[in-house]
């Protein structure tokens, strides 16, 4: 019983706060409505025909469970005395079994009651704290404006590919739905427009922001409140209306993503190009091994700066093919061979899982 005991409780305080509560609670009502329907079979049963007060109602045996659960001592509501010996008997056992139940019913679902909200504040209050000590030293990340149904799988390929990342969003319920499956994300509750949870999000230090609210308008100006925090960091804003995008390239967007466009280029080369498509998708869904198309720039004064590419060992020390290079002015080589001169600004763009990738960095800058 002890060991049974045991392993109940210590499941149970691993339980969310809320099943607990409900646990707790229903605990207690079902001891004492169990209670008062015994209490109101004794009296039906046992009341001998044209005792005074014939019958005890069900509502008189309710009030006595709820004092004997709650110990406060009121008044007794029914003539014990009126019973037969032998229903005297059984109310004295009955009482005796259900009094000490229902202290200990009492006790512990009160404890448990009491420690949720107690266990609530308190956590809230750490994790707030642990929040801002993380917040202060945040740097390189990528900031998500918005957790909905584009922003939580904007959130999900930047946790595979792992990069830092600091979820904001007005919504409560979309903040624990995105912590129950990314609990290694920094979470900030509030809105991106307000220009005070922008600076404690710490944009002047952020790779990046993407803008996915769900109305354009919000998006727009959250890009012109971003970019006047960090002219540098990469902006990437979703617009709904397509037509939308040449406003939010003049307010200071890099990328603008229309997902009905995206969605209509998608469905066509679903028809004219499927291998390609098959190709990409399985990329992108392999939970086994994370691998992307990826990008390197190179720093001025790195060590790939003004050096052959052929120079550089990319393939003899990480086994990866260089497929282009993005020059500074935005100029595409495709298939770049060996005699490829890097600068400065340029981008090189492999194929490669999150790790070779740092590797890559490492050896170009």
């Amino acid at each position: 019983m002890l060991a049974f005991l045991q392993h109940f409780f210590s499941r149970f305080i691993r339980f969310s706060a809320r099943h607990r509560l409900l646990v707790a609670i229903g605990l207690y009502s079902f001891t004492w409505l169990s209670g008062g329907i015994v209490l109101y079979g004794i009296g039906r049963h046992f009341l001998p025909e044209g005792a005074a007060g014939e019958h005890w109602s069900l509502l008189d045996c309710l009030y006595m469970t709820a004092i004997t659960l709650t110990t406060v001592g009121f008044e007794v509501a029914v003539d014990m005395e009126a019973l037969t010996p032998h229903g005297q008997s059984v109310l004295k056992i009955f009482l005796t079994v259900y009094t000490l139940t229902a202290y200990i019913v009492a006790l512990y679902a009160t404890g448990a009651i009491i420690s949720v909200f107690v266990e609530g504040a308190v956590l809230q209050f750490f994790k707030r704290r642990r929040m801002d000590r993380e917040l202060a030293k945040l740097s390189d990340h990528y900031v998500v404006c918005g957790g909905g149904t584009t922003g939580i799988h904007v959130v999900d390929e930047l946790v595979k590919l792992k990069r830092k990342v600091l979820l904001i969003d007005i919504s409560h319920e979309n903040l624990e739905h995105a912590h129950e499956h990314y609990p290694d994300i920094l979470f900030m509750e509030g809105d991106a427009l307000d220009d005070e949870v922008l600076s404690k999000a710490h944009l002047d230090t952020a790779v990046g922001l993407f803008a996915v609210l769900p109305e354009d308008r919000d998006n727009i100006l959250l890009t012109v409140s971003a970019r006047q925090m960090n002219s540098t960091m990469r902006l990437v804003a979703r617009a709904t209306v397509f037509e939308n995008d040449a406003k939010f390239y003049r307010v200071g967007a890099n990328a603008v993503i229309s997902p009905n466009h995206i969605g209509g280029l998608r469905m066509a080369s679903e028809m004219l190009r499927p291998v390609v498509v098959d190709f990409l998708d399985t990329m992108v869904r392999d939970h086994e091994h994370t691998v992307r198309f990826e990008n390197v720039t190179l720093k001025p004064g790195g060590k790939a700066d003004g050096k052959l590419l052929g120079d550089l060992g990319i393939f003899k020390n990480l086994g990866l093919a260089v497929i282009g290079v993005m020059r500074s002015n935005e100029r595409v080589e495709y298939n770049p061979g060996g005699s490829t001169v890097l600068y400065a600004g340029d981008s090189v763009i492999v194929i490669t899982d999150p790790d070779r990738r740092e590797k890559l960095e490492a050896l170009l800058n």
